[in-house]
């Protein structure tokens, strides 16, 4: 595929995975919380952000990769790549889980984003939303990571996943992008009439 670029301003749409580092420099990158936008003050941050990347792209759409096999897809409707730090900044993102098999497990979506292409790390903030495809059970945090190394989800925030009738609260968990195995902290809530402990 193909990247097109104007001065720093551009679309892209890339594949890349572990062994492709050198062309993941050009698409993806870092979910990073960029400054609220309140007043002037952050319309003057996200301007001096843009202005000090290495590249700028819009409608960005990424398959990331391991061993040729796709596990994830992402979409970002703005990209900033920051070439020294190695580190790509992605808001509004759109994140899709696959298993190994090539089936959808799950989406995420954030506010911001951060991808970080020498450890193949990615996080998100704000808003964070996950459903789980094969029942529409959903996760809400603040903060997300996804180790495309390990393939596994992580957070060290609160959380809350409902599926009806089970509502679960906790403080961190690890996790597979399927949200069926999970390790978590701090859980209680209810599990239809059976009410959960805190741990």
């Amino acid at each position: 595929m193909k990247l097109v670029t104007r001065g720093h301003r551009g679309t892209a749409a890339r594949r890349f995975g572990a062994p492709a580092r050198a062309s993941v420099r050009l698409c993806l990158g870092a979910l990073l919380l960029l400054c609220g936008c309140g007043g002037g003050k952050g319309v003057s941050t996200v301007t001096t952000a843009a202005d000090s990347a290495d590249q700028v792209m819009f409608g960005v759409k990424q398959v990331l990769t391991k061993n040729g096999v796709q596990q994830a897809y992402l979409k970002a409707d703005t990209a900033l790549d920051y070439e020294a730090s190695g580190r790509v900044d992605l808001r509004n993102i759109t994140v899709t889980f696959f298993s190994p098999e090539g089936i959808q497990q799950s989406v995420l979506t954030a506010q911001t984003g951060v991808y970080w292409m020498r450890t193949n790390q990615m996080s998100a903030r704000g808003n964070v939303v996950v459903v789980r495809t094969s029942d529409h059970a959903t996760l809400r945090t603040a903060f997300l990571q996804y180790d495309q190394t390990k393939n596994e989800v992580t957070t060290d925030q609160p959380y809350v996943a409902d599926k009806a009738p089970q509502h679960i609260e906790g403080v961190g968990f690890i996790c597979d992008p399927s949200f069926n195995n999970c390790t978590s902290q701090q859980t209680h809530g209810t599990a239809g009439r059976l009410v959960m402990p805190k741990q």
